[in-house]
């Protein structure tokens, strides 16, 4: 696991060798890899890394190249089927200096080009460098746990796993993306290949980038299938197992101690479940807890680890340690990022990393087998839709409304509220509405008119597009949940949860591992019938029948609650000096983004009880955060 960098002159002249760029470019993403550093200066390419050691921990130095030197690859992330790669490389008479992942890709690379990106497993951003054709060839993952970010400034093409690389470069420039801006606004986060710094770009899952003769191209290299297969439900559930037992086996391969975070929740119970039946020694497991009774599931992954008899750790999340973490977590955050788990998840890993080098967890399995309250809402949205109108506008939603205020996690009248907010509109765009923050419609009140560019939530994901702006098929002609699942795959996954996943582990110098996203078994997942995952009102159906003979029925059983932390109270309360000085009028007007009446009526409107307005306020909070920390 490690952080890389690197540049490269679109005209092809040599760099001065005795330039240090790539010093203080490795120097900020160091947290990813503490362990070693590699720097090489190739004629007009210059590669960087960070190491953190796993695998091959003695010889595995970076960046690494083929027998004549003619090839060379920085490399972020573990291949799990590197053996087997290994074994056929060498059957075709290539020569492995190492016992690493890292130099098979080299070599396949030597024997594929760019179709060695099918012979991968694993989790994944590399760039290679290949002196002969004067090309750059860098990638991602398929469901995109690693990141990888570019930019080109005065002719040189800049890369590196963290945004911070590329500003580290001389060359770099800083300015606000106002479409990056709208878009964090209004779902949390900034999705790819977007940055919310202008003329920076992520790299999108499943893609390639090929830089030749001055040009760059991009690609993608995996696309799968969605159409559902016929298969019984037994053998699915068989299947499902079988798959997922693979993928956690594969995941266990280290030189180094191993854990699993557990929750309590299905998805990390699962894996510990399976990875307990695969190590000789008790198996490490993590969790926290928090003091209020609303957010805390300590007691669920105590049963658990009980259960399955790990080693099981233990530590209380309080307001004071997550002004703490935020602080710290601020130290390396690039981007703003409104999901509030990053912080307990920062706080997990620290706490992990005191024993273990890397860790499980059980990121994708509410995306592949169904498992967000959000999917039961949709259910319940197509039943309610067909209510009559002076039914629903003139009697339930005045009632809703009328709910008082409770700011425990998920209550009742937050999610009621939320569900008449956008329940009328089509399913991808209420989706999205249900699922963000700000809504576009309420942007122009916010923010100032010269930095407004996109005006309708279409605009969001442009490939969503027709989808939201229909007013789409019923349930009856179209796979509504199923539609929605993929949806979160290909957006709320790989641009916030392992974002966060990403940022929070190798802020602590941890290596998270996800195996849910194996792609066999993703592949499997999207094949199913949507009723094997959503059935009725029970979500994660079919993950629970093949689960079922290792965990304790009650786990089973036990409504998602989520990993967060109360950020309703915290921002009244806890939080209230913070949010006084970045969302006060003299910094709001100071900073010249944001239009103070309307964020003056927010604060109003949350710290009087009147409404929870917890998701738009620590949108904001957040994004203030950033802008202090880039541009005050």
């Amino acid at each position: 696991m490690c952080g890389i960098v690197g540049y490269l002159n679109l005209n092809g002249h040599p760099l001065d060798p005795f330039e240090r760029h790539l010093d203080p470019m490795c120097s900020s993403i160091l947290h990813r890899g503490p362990d070693d550093q590699g720097q090489i200066v190739l004629g007009p390419a210059a590669l960087g890394m960070t190491r953190l050691s796993i695998i091959d921990v003695e010889s595995g130095h970076q960046p690494i190249a083929n027998e004549d030197g003619s090839v060379w690859i920085v490399f972020n992330g573990e291949i799990y089927n590197f053996h087997g790669l290994r074994h056929m490389l060498l059957e075709r008479g290539h020569r492995l200096a190492t016992r690493g992942d890292t130099e098979t890709i080299v070599h396949l690379y030597e024997e594929f080009g760019v179709d060695c990106l099918r012979h991968l497993e694993g989790m994944f951003a590399f760039a290679i460098w290949d002196g002969a054709r004067g090309r750059l060839f860098a990638a991602r993952d398929r469901m995109g746990e690693k990141p990888l970010h570019w930019a080109i400034f005065d002719g040189q093409l800049v890369f590196s796993s963290e945004i911070k690389g590329i500003l580290a470069h001389p060359k770099a420039r800083r300015q606000v993306d106002p479409e990056a801006l709208q878009r964090y606004l209004a779902l949390e986060y900034v999705p790819a290949p977007h940055s919310i710094f202008k003329g920076i770009h992520k790299l999108m899952p499943a893609h390639y980038m090929l830089v030749e003769g001055g040009e760059v191209k991009t690609g993608r290299y995996w696309d799968p299938d969605v159409s559902t297969q016929p298969i019984q439900e037994q053998e699915a559930a068989d299947t499902l197992i079988h798959l997922l037992g693979e993928s956690v086996k594969g995941r266990l391969i280290s030189d180094v101690p191993l854990g699993v975070f557990l929750s309590g929740g299905i998805d990390s119970s699962a894996i510990a479940a399976l990875a307990s039946r695969q190590t000789s020694e008790p198996l490490k497991t993590f969790s926290i807890g928090f003091a209020d009774r609303s957010f805390d599931e300590s007691e669920h992954a105590r049963a658990v680890a009980s259960h399955l008899a790990t080693e099981h750790h233990v530590s209380t999340f309080t307001p004071d340690v997550g002004l703490k973490m935020m602080e710290e977590l601020w130290q390396v955050l690039d981007e703003p990022l409104a999901d509030a788990s990053v912080i307990p998840t920062y706080f997990l890993s620290k706490m992990t990393r005191e024993l273990v080098t890397v860790a499980l967890a059980g990121e994708g399995g509410d995306e592949l087998f169904g498992g967000y309250p959000t999917y039961q809402a949709h259910r319940l949205a197509s039943v309610w839709n067909r209510l009559p109108a002076p039914v629903r506008r003139g009697l339930l939603e005045p009632a809703i409304r009328r709910l008082p205020v409770c700011l425990n996690n998920l209550s009742f009248d937050y999610k009621a509220k939320r569900f008449i907010s956008a329940v009328e509109e089509s399913p991808v765009r209420r989706h999205l509405r249900w699922m963000g923050s700000i809504p576009i419609g309420d942007h122009a009140r916010l923010i100032r008119p010269e930095m407004l560019t996109i005006d309708c939530e279409e605009q969001l994901y442009p490939e969503l597009g027709s989808l939201m702006a229909t007013d789409g098929p019923t349930e009856g002609d179209f796979d509504l949940v199923g539609t929605i699942m993929r949806v979160d795959m290909t957006t709320y996954l790989p641009d916030d949860l392992l974002v966060k996943s990403d940022r929070a582990s190798m802020a602590a110098s941890l290596e998270v591992r996800l195996p849910f996203l194996a792609y066999p078994l993703v592949e499997f997942a999207l094949s199913l019938p949507s009723s094997y995952k959503v059935r009725g009102m029970t979500t994660k159906y079919l993950l629970k029948k093949a689960i079922s003979a290792y965990l304790p029925e009650g786990i089973l059983r036990r409504p998602k609650k989520g990993f967060g932390i109360p950020v309703a109270k915290w921002l009244r309360k806890e939080f209230k000096p913070l949010v006084d000085e970045l969302m006060g009028e003299s910094f709001i007007r100071r900073q010249g983004i944001f239009l103070w009446p309307y964020v003056q009526e927010m604060l109003n409107l949350h710290r009087s009880g009147q409404k929870d307005l917890r998701k738009e306020l620590w949108t904001l909070l957040m994004f203030q955060w950033w802008w202090r920390k880039f541009f005050d």
